[in-house]
Parts: structure tokens; C-alpha cells; sequence
């Protein structure tokens, strides 16, 4: 803060301030030489006029006089990660040539044979479970 408008200056806006029940910018702009001072002046004043008990209602065109457009926000790539190693396994196999498109069927149908098999065992256990804990209720009646 500049020494020549401490004192007069921020009494007269001390003043103004809780005669209006706050301060706006055209307040500030009307009273203080704004155009010449930093931000952090205004900051200052701000802050010694709050601490007066005068709300001071502010916006961003005071401490940046001369605001800068906002860059446009870039517009980047999204990246996918796989969801795990079989996925990449089954778009490598996909991405062969066309000659070499019947071995992977074969291969494919032992594959989905393997799956079968172990889809049946899990739904046999679970089905082995349930009839399990049907058998202990009602046994034990709970």
C-alpha cells in the first residue's frame, strides 16, 4: 500500500463501507487510484477493510484489469488399457491372415471344450454346496 491514501483514504472507505453495509468494486475504483496499483495492493486494502468489519464484495475484474482468454482446453487421446491377458491373447490370434483362419477354430473349439468342462465342475460344486447347507437346515431345524 502506498503511504499517501493509508490513512484518509481507507477511513473514507471504512466509512462508506458501514454506512452501505459493504463495498463493491465501483466503490474501490471510485476511491482508489486501482489502474496503478498491483494486486497485491488491492489485496492489501481488501484485506485491512475486512478486518474492519467492511465486507467487501469483489470480482475478478479488479485484481486483473487486463484478464487473459482462457487457453482451450486440449483434446487428448483416451487410452485403454487391456482388461487382461487373455484379451490380448484372443485379438493376436484375430489379427493372423485369412489362409491361416481354419487352425485357430480347431484350436478354439478344444479351448471352448476346456471352458465347458470347467463351467460344469463349478456349477456342480456350487450345486453340491447348496444341497449341502439344505441338508444342515434341516438337520439342525434353523
Amino acid at each position: 500500500m502506498q503511504p499517501a491514501f493509508d490513512n484518509t483514504l481507507m477511513d473514507r472507505l471504512i466509512v462508506l463501507g458501514r454506512k452501505q453495509g459493504h463495498l463493491t468494486n465501483h466503490d474501490l475504483q471510485a476511491n482508489l487510484p486501482v489502474d496503478a496499483m498491483s494486486a497485491e495492493e488491492i489485496a492489501l486494502v481488501v484485506v485491512h477493510l475486512e478486518e474492519a468489519g467492511v465486507p467487501v464484495e469483489l470480482d475478478v475484474s479488479l485484481s486483473d484489469p487486463n484478464p487473459k482468454a482462457e487457453p482451450a482446453s486440449v483434446r487428448t487421446a483416451e487410452i485403454i488399457p487391456f482388461p487382461d491377458r487373455s484379451a490380448a491373447a484372443r485379438m493376436k490370434r484375430k489379427s493372423g491372415s485369412l489362409q491361416k483362419s481354419a487352425a485357430p477354430r480347431a484350436d478354439a473349439s478344444k479351448a471352448s471344450g476346456q471352458n465347458g468342462a470347467s463351467h460344469w465342475a463349478v456349477a456342480g460344486s456350487g450345486l453340491l454346496v447348496l444341497v449341502l447347507l439344505a441338508a444342515l437346515v434341516v438337520l439342525f431345524g434353523v
